[in-house]
C-alpha cells in the first residue's frame, strides 16, 4: 500500500506550506476518466477497481471505516466514490488519484492514465503533475522548468528507478519547504544517476566523478566543471548537515543556513548536471530494449 499524498505532506499542509485547490469541474473531469478506465479495461460494477479497491484502499490509508466530504461547509460521511472526490479536502483528491494509479494493471495502462491526468491539469492551468504514482506541485519556475521535467522523463525512460525516487524526492522536499532534505537528495539522485550510467553498484562521489571522466560520456574539457560543481555540492551538503543537526533552536550563522534560494539553485544546477549526463548515456546506449513509455 502506498503512503497517500495527503499523508506523505501531513506536516506540510498542516504548517499551510502546500496549499491545494481543485475546482469542481476538474474533480469531476477526473472522476470521469477514471470510470472510462474501469469500464475500458473490463472492471464492472460487480468487481469495480474504482467503486470497490479504490475505496477500500482509502479507508485503510486513513484509518477509518468512512468517508467524508464537505457539504455546505459542514464534514459529513459520503457514501461512493464520486462524492468523496467532488467534496472531499482537495489533497484527498490527489490520494484517490495515485492509489487509482497503484491499482491498475499494466505499465500501459498506467502511462496512459498518467498522462490523461495531466492533460487534466495542463487544461485547467493547475501547476499539478502526476509522476512515477506521485502527484507533485509545479510551484516555481525551477520546479515547471523543462530542465528538470526532461530529467526527470530521461531517468523514467531509461529505468534509473533510484534516481528517479531521489530526484523526486529532491523535488517533493522542496515543494515542502524543507530545503536541507532537498540537497541530500540532490546529492543522492545524482549519485544514483551516475552508478547507474556506470554500472557500479558502490562509490564515493570523488570515485564516479573519475570513473565518469573515463567513461567516455562527457568530454575531458568537462572536468573542471565536475571538479567545481563536485566542491559546490558538497558546501552545500555539510551546511545542510550542520543544520539539520543543530535544529530550529539553534541554527548556525544565518548567513550560512540552507534557504529557498540556495536550495533552488542545487536542484536546478542538479537537474541540468542530470540531464547532461543522461542525453550523453542515451547517445551511447542505442538499444531501445527495456525502455517503457512516459
Amino acid at each position: 500500500m502506498i503512503i497517500a499524498f495527503s499523508i506523505r505532506h501531513k506536516r506540510a499542509l498542516n504548517d499551510r506550506k502546500i496549499n491545494i485547490s481543485i475546482p469542481i469541474t476538474t474533480r469531476q473531469k477526473i472522476i470521469y476518466r477514471m470510470r472510462r478506465y474501469n469500464s475500458f479495461y473490463g472492471w464492472n460494477d460487480e468487481n469495480s477497481i474504482f467503486d470497490d479497491d479504490l475505496k477500500q484502499h482509502l479507508l485503510e490509508s486513513y484509518g477509518t471505516k468512512e468517508l467524508k466530504g464537505y457539504k455546505e461547509d459542514s464534514l459529513e460521511v459520503v457514501y461512493n466514490l464520486d462524492d468523496f472526490i467532488l467534496t472531499s479536502w482537495p489533497p484527498q483528491v490527489f490520494d484517490a488519484i495515485e492509489i487509482y494509479d497503484s491499482l491498475m494493471s499494466t505499465p500501459e495502462n498506467i502511462a496512459n492514465f498518467r498522462k490523461d491526468i495531466n492533460i487534466i491539469f495542463k487544461s485547467e492551468n493547475m501547476p499539478y503533475r502526476i509522476l512515477d504514482n506521485q502527484v507533485i506541485i509545479l510551484d516555481s519556475k525551477y520546479l515547471e522548468s523543462e530542465v528538470l521535467n526532461k530529467a526527470y522523463e530521461l531517468l523514467t525512460n531509461n529505468n534509473f528507478e533510484k534516481a528517479c525516487r531521489d530526484f523526486l524526492n529532491a523535488r517533493q522536499n522542496f515543494t515542502a519547504g524543507d530545503y536541507s532534505g532537498t540537497i541530500v537528495e540532490c546529492n543522492n539522485s545524482l549519485e544514483s544517476t551516475l552508478k547507474k550510467a556506470l554500472n557500479i553498484d558502490k562509490g564515493e562521489q570523488g570515485q564516479l566523478k573519475k570513473q565518469l571522466m573515463k567513461s567516455g560520456l562527457i568530454p575531458d574539457y568537462f572536468q573542471g566543471f565536475c571538479d567545481s560543481f563536485e566542491s559546490l555540492l558538497q558546501a552545500s551538503f555539510t551546511i545542510s548537515n550542520t543544520s539539520a543537526r543543530h535544529g530550529k533552536k539553534d541554527l548556525p550563522d544565518v548567513k550560512n543556513k540552507v534557504d529557498r534560494p540556495i536550495a533552488s539553485f542545487i536542484l536546478h544546477l542538479t537537474g541540468s548536471l542530470i540531464l547532461f549526463i543522461m542525453e550523453r548515456y542515451e547517445e551511447n546506449t542505442p538499444s531501445e530494449e527495456g525502455k517503457i513509455p512516459f
